[in-house]
């Protein structure tokens, strides 16, 4: 027999080394996501750490630096993907709407829905806390996720400033304004104090935002 044929091949050896991954990349990544939500509900995020994140993940210290290079940036990106995952819900609600107005009344409406019992409201006053207790690079990912959920508002006031439905001339500074007055009325800027419109409160906001973009009232 030949004693090279035995011999393993240096990809191979490399391979043996260390303990062996139990994971692909992108499910380590949100395995360690997950659990540092889970802590930082329970915890708050001055009291987490990147220990008690690794405990509740069931992975190593090396698995969490191969993704992350610190709490802050893995915060970051927690918030990241949240606020990618509520913009693309909010792509598809607007998609199922029959015309402009409709689709800035259901943008309004799922604003307020994150400030309602539920999941969402959890998870808002949850990674809210990154953004209340100054994490770095907080301001960057506050701004790129306000730009993702404000996109599709402005693109359906640009669609009815083009139909005649609104008289908007700015429909990027209009959305701005749409959603500063709808993120305040939710309790949605810093610091984050949620509140829950009652139904008159609610259509009130409808009939002042539209009113605003220059919508003729209905009925």
């Amino acid at each position: 027999m030949n004693p090279k044929a035995e011999a393993p091949n240096a990809a191979t050896a490399k391979r043996a080394v260390g303990r062996p991954r139990h994971y692909d990349e992108a499910t380590e990544r949100e395995i360690i996501v997950d659990a540092a939500y889970t802590v930082l509900r329970d915890r708050g995020d001055k009291a987490m750490t990147i220990s008690d994140i690794l405990t509740s993940a069931g992975v190593s210290t090396r698995s969490f630096y191969r993704h992350f290079g610190s709490k802050d940036e893995l915060l970051c990106a927690m918030y990241m993907r949240d606020a990618e995952r509520a913009a693309e819900r909010m792509v598809r609600r607007l998609a199922r709407a029959a015309d402009p107005r409709q689709a800035v009344e259901m943008w309004i409406d799922e604003i307020l829905s994150y400030t309602q019992v539920g999941r969402k409201a959890e998870r808002v006053n949850v990674l809210g806390s990154i953004l209340v207790n100054r994490a770095e690079g907080a301001d960057d990912v506050s701004a790129r996720g306000r730009a993702l959920l404000v996109t599709p508002l402005a693109e359906a006031i640009a669609a009815g400033a083009a139909d005649g439905t609104f008289t908007s001339r700015n429909p990027e500074a209009d959305a701005d304004m749409v959603t500063a007055v709808v993120f305040n009325s939710a309790g949605l800027t810093w610091p984050r104090d949620l509140v829950t419109p009652s139904a008159d409160a609610r259509a009130a906001m409808h009939e002042f935002c539209l009113r605003a973009l220059g919508a003729q009232p209905t009925g």
